[in-house]
């Protein structure tokens, strides 16, 4: 026995003794995303140097000269580098920041537009007669600058006709701006820095009777400060290029597909109760499965950029992309590999598993009575599973009674893949960190490392095709000795295809790593040294701010786009119109191009876009009405208009949710801010020494979670930051700066109006925004019948790679073969892009569930267990169609084509089934409307249904009844693995269906049809023959 095989030797679930509890260290009390990062080298260079430029950025406006200099918003560098801080790689900080400088140079372009067309409509006559007036005020007084200036402000020089014209360029530019924010989600930073240079410059500009462009100076200054603070520090300060933070990724994502590799060890020895949902073992299993997918997704964000950096080192920006692929290819074989946990927890999903009538089983939970059922379950499907369960027991070929030979078979293939992983894992380590060393001995050993442990897995997998995967069909041998005796007609099948599946998932994703590990080998062979790379073109970033997930209705999934993307271009074709046909003259087009723009006025963008107008201009006019100008600029109104349109949001969960975190983050950071103010800097006015001692301790821990706090968190912490920046900065300024027109105050009388402030922004876009409020569940409903939809289509694609007359995977089917490896099949690019939307799909779907729950319980309680429900079965299908994939991609061509008449999962009438059950469920949940109890069918029922029809209907002299027990012949052979492995993709995949359907049916309703219950009962009692 080999050394792998004894690292996974047989030990019965029953009698496996788990380790002793281990005592939890500090560690493990706290959050992961706490311990992780204190414990990562990485983590602290990454937050030293954003700490550093953001308390630097503070003490630039200490000195007396520099906060002159800067002005009255000096502090707007500290708050950028709370908003955006250096914490990104050179070329993405660079981009970033240069969005934000495009958005301010837009917003004060379109600013200084409306203030030469303000002056040119202004009335010079009434002009001329206030200047007058004022000059005769002021003359004879010691400073009548002073006086003019307060005049200025007080708004004696508005003019009606000039802050009309602010006011149209204000609507104007915010409408832009907020569409840009709506439709382009990767310029929102450019976005709200635009909106913000509008905001300030139109609300200040109407007050002046003259020329002023330089009214946003304090604000470019103070903003161009950051720049340059944050480029040093982002440059030569642990500088980091994106081929370095892309290729660190990889290698945490390799080290996540060992860990899951791993894990199917502890899967493997665990008894059938210790795999059930809600079990440590399950959530482990589950949580890894996330990880990599977003890990993935960190990847795939970061892929469309390589190209546009210089970078030094030993593999190109292309060399880098070139492993995206067949790690996405290796990760979704990983999940398949994965969900075997959750066919050992419901092996009741699998009703047949061969596709012959004769050697068809039903499925029996192992730990369950014979007598348990299924909801839906009709007595045919009762009386099969009791069966199937009495032959398991009676010839120990449970589950349970399988897994050592499971653990056996596959122990050295599943060693040999961990071993190439982690070799993979060291190269990419090595190349990624040692790129200013001259020398390649490393890379050099480590290429001959992996070399040595890619033999070896190709020796394993030899080893499996030919010995080891025997050792599966052992506990069946005596009843295929039996069936070929005549002395037992029906054999359980279902642990020996259950098994199946886990080594077919297995040698799938053995080949997905060797074709990694083979191109990874040929990148350092052909890359020895390191060299400079150049940018590539910028026309990747035109591609970057192109892409977005779906459309504008699939941001906000109200419309049908995101069905049209993960459909694909079918549903493109044949959609028509069905209340017109397409516009055949000049007037139709014309009146087509009105009927669109008047549809997209009511989708939620336009919506969104047009309370965005509506509430600046609302609470721009107090601003530039003659009675309040003084008041709201003394009190810096101003903010609550900022406030107001960075806390709009296109649902009502979305918005109670940002206000929650929003007021959170404001009152925490004012109590901190005043604090910190107080500590600094007592009862006076403030000690420069003081208060940037002060101010950069508690700029540790803002720091420290603005960089690393998780997601749905950030909205608070940036408040909470930007709050503390404001209260110190507003304090600081108003002791110090001379000048003033109006003090704010110091220490709590900014942070109580600061307060004040954000509420009056947030109760004006609560406002705004709901009436009439936009529902997120609505959202949640219709999204969820998009993926479904989604999950139709990739079905039927599947479907027709199965039917196909050739050979559906020919396009790569003869890569590998110059080294004597055996010819992989590789899914088509098509394939991999559809499962990879869906899965995004689901994971942005499970955010928004949990948003939704926001929306609180005003008309009833909301059911968002049913729709936690119903992602977990959308996830359990992906994940069958993937196994579905992995089976058809490895499937002999010849024994497919043999097997076809006789794969009851082809059966015509059954696909037709699964489709209409699709359709049905996914229209249910688009329109509201329920279903219909006598449309209920149980596609295991039918499944029985279509076989007996076709079994009847053939006699066993014939072709078909040759072509059965040749079938049944091959369950022997390594090819038959594969073909069993998507028959029961099939089936698991059409348990979850009707799981689906009654979870559809929950939330929608049933019409119920009185009586069909019980006479289905009957007639299959009558009718059935097992």
């Amino acid at each position: 026995m080999s050394g792998s095989e004894k690292d996974v030797k047989d030990a019965s679930p029953n009698g496996h003794t788990p380790p002793p509890p281990q005592r939890r260290s500090i560690w493990d009390k706290l959050p992961p995303w706490v311990s992780t990062n204190l414990r990562s080298k990485k983590s602290w260079k990454v937050f030293l140097r954003c700490w550093v430029a953001s308390w630097v950025s503070f003490v630039i406006m200490l000195p007396d000269k520099s906060l002159q200099q800067l002005g009255n918003t000096a502090f707007f560098a500290v708050l950028l580098s709370i908003m955006l801080p250096p914490n990104m790689p050179v070329q993405i900080f660079i981009i970033a920041i240069g969005t934000l400088v495009l958005g301010l140079a837009l917003g004060w372009a379109i600013s200084c537009a409306a203030m030469a067309a303000a002056l040119a409509a202004r009335n010079q006559t009434l002009l001329k007669h206030t200047l007058q007036k004022e000059a005769q005020s002021s003359a004879g007084l010691a400073n009548p600058d002073a006086l003019f200036q307060a005049a200025i402000f007080r708004g004696d020089f508005l003019d009606t006709n000039s802050t009309v014209v602010f006011g149209v360029f204000l609507g104007v530019g915010t409408f832009f701006l907020a569409l840009i924010r709506a439709y382009v989600p990767k310029l929102t930073l450019m976005s709200v820095f635009g909106t913000i240079a509008i905001d300030i410059f139109c609300s200040y500009g109407p007050l002046f009777p003259f020329s002023e462009y330089t009214l946003l100076n304090s604000l470019l200054t103070s903003v161009g400060c950051y720049v340059g603070i944050a480029l040093i520090f982002v440059i030569f300060v642990f500088p980091e290029t994106l081929s370095h933070s892309y290729l660190d990724s990889s290698a945490g994502l390799l080290q996540k597909f060992k860990g899951l590799l791993a894990l199917q060890d502890e899967v493997l020895r665990a008894d059938t109760r210790d795999v059930l949902p809600g079990t440590p073992l399950a959530g482990k299993v589950n949580g890894a499965r996330i990880g990599m997918i977003m890990q993935l997704q960190q990847l795939m964000a970061q892929k469309q950029m390589l190209n546009l950096e210089f970078s030094w080192g030993r593999w190109s920006a292309g060399d880098v992309q070139g492993m995206l692929g067949p790690m996405q290819t290796l990760m979704a074989r990983l999940v398949a590999l994965a969900n075997f946990i959750k066919l050992m927890a419901h092996p009741m999903s699998l009703t047949y598993t061969a596709g012959d009538s004769e050697d068809s089983e039903s499925v029996a939970d192992s730990s369950s009575t014979a007598s348990s059922t299924v909801v839906g379950d009709t007595y045919l499907l009762r009386q099969f599973r009791e069966r199937n369960f009495a032959a398991e027991t009676q010839h120990h070929v449970r589950l349970v009674d399988v897994l050592p030979n499971i653990r056996e078979a596959t122990a050295e293939l599943r060693g040999a893949n961990i071993a190439v992983l982690d070799t993979l894992q060291r190269l990419i380590v090595s190349v990624n960190t040692k790129r200013w060393k001259r020398g390649h001995a490393e890379q050099d050993a480590l290429v001959v490392e992996l070399d040595k442990a890619l033999a070896t897995l190709r020796l394993a997998m030899d080893n499996f095709q030919s010995d080891r995967r025997m050792i599966l069909l052992q506990p069946f041998r005596p009843l295929f000795e039996a069936a070929d005796a005549g002395e037992m007609k029906s054999v359980p099948l279902r642990s020996l295809h259950i098994a199946f599946v886990f080594t077919s998932n297995l040698v799938s994703t053995t080949n997905g790593i060797i074709a990694l590990a083979e191109y990874i080998v040929a990148t350092a062979a052909k890359r020895p040294k390191a060299r400079l790379w150049v940018p590539a073109g910028l026309s990747a970033f035109g591609k970057v701010l192109k892409t977005r997930r779906g459309s504008g209705e699939d941001a906000v999934g109200e419309d049908a786009a995101p069905q049209e993307e993960l459909s694909g271009k079918d549903n493109k074709t044949y959609k028509r119109d069905p209340d017109s046909r397409p516009p055949e003259n000049a007037l139709q087009r014309v009146a087509n191009v009105f009927h669109k723009l008047y549809k997209w006025t009511k989708t939620p963008e336009a919506l969104f876009t047009f309370r965005y107008v509506f509430i600046t201009i609302a609470l721009w006019l107090p601003q530039v009405v003659k009675t309040s100008a003084h008041f709201v600029y003394s009190e810096r109104g101003v903010w609550a208009l900022i406030m107001a349109q960075t806390t709009m949001n296109i649902y009502a969960s979305d918005q109670i949710f940002n206000y929650v975190m929003r007021l959170g983050g404001t009152f925490v950071g004012a109590v901190v801010g005043m604090v910190c103010w107080y500590i600094g800097s007592g009862h006076g006015h403030g000690n420069p020494y003081g208060l940037g001692a002060s101010t950069a301790v508690f700029l540790f821990p803002i720091i420290f979670l603005r960089i690393f706090a998780p997601p749905q968190n950030l909205v608070a912490i940036m408040m909470l930051g930007a709050t503390f920046v404001l209260v110190v900065g507003f304090s600081w300024i108003d002791g110090n700066l001379g000048g003033l027109v109006q003090n704010i105050g110091i220490g709590w009388s900014v942070a109580w109006k600061r307060w004040v402030l954000v509420m009056v922004g947030a109760a004006a876009s609560f406002i705004v925004m709901m009436v009439p409020p936009k529902s997120g569940r609505k959202a949640v409903r219709l999204r969820n019948a998009t993926t479904i939809s989604g999950l139709s289509y990739l079905y039927s694609h599947l479907t027709s790679l199965w039917l196909a007359a050739g050979e559906p995977f020919e396009a790569s089917h003869h890569l590998h073969t110059e080294k004597g490896v055996t010819a992989q099949r590789h899914w088509p690019a098509e394939l991999r892009e559809m499962m990879i939307a869906i899965a995004q799909q689901l994971q942005d779907l499970r955010v928004r569930t949990v948003m939704s729950k926001w929306e609180g319980n005003i008309r009833g309680r909301w059911a968002v267990e049913d729709y936690n429900r119903l992602l977990d079965i959308q996830t359990d299908i992906l994940s069958s169609l993937v196994l579905m994939a992995g089976g058809l991609s490895n499937m002999d061509s010849a024994l497919r084509k043999t097997a076809l008449p006789h794969t009851l999962v082809l059966n015509p009438h059954f696909i037709s089934d699964v489709i209409s059950m699709f359709f049905m469920v996914s229209q249910s949940l688009r329109t509201g409307e329920p279903l219909h109890e006598a449309q209920y069918k149980n596609l295991a029922d039918r499944l029985h249904y279509h076989s007996s029809n076709s079994v009847l209907g053939v006699t066993e002299g014939s072709q078909h009844a040759q072509g059965r027990k040749a079938l049944r012949q091959s369950i022997t052979s390594y090819e038959y693995m594969f073909y069993a492995t998507a028959v029961v993709a099939v089936l698991q995949m059409s348990h979850s269906l009707n799981e689906l359907r009654t979870v559809v049916a929950d939330l929608c309703g049933e019409v119920s049809l009185e009586g069909f219950e019980r006479w289905r009962e009957e007639y299959d009692r009558v009718h059935a023959v097992v």
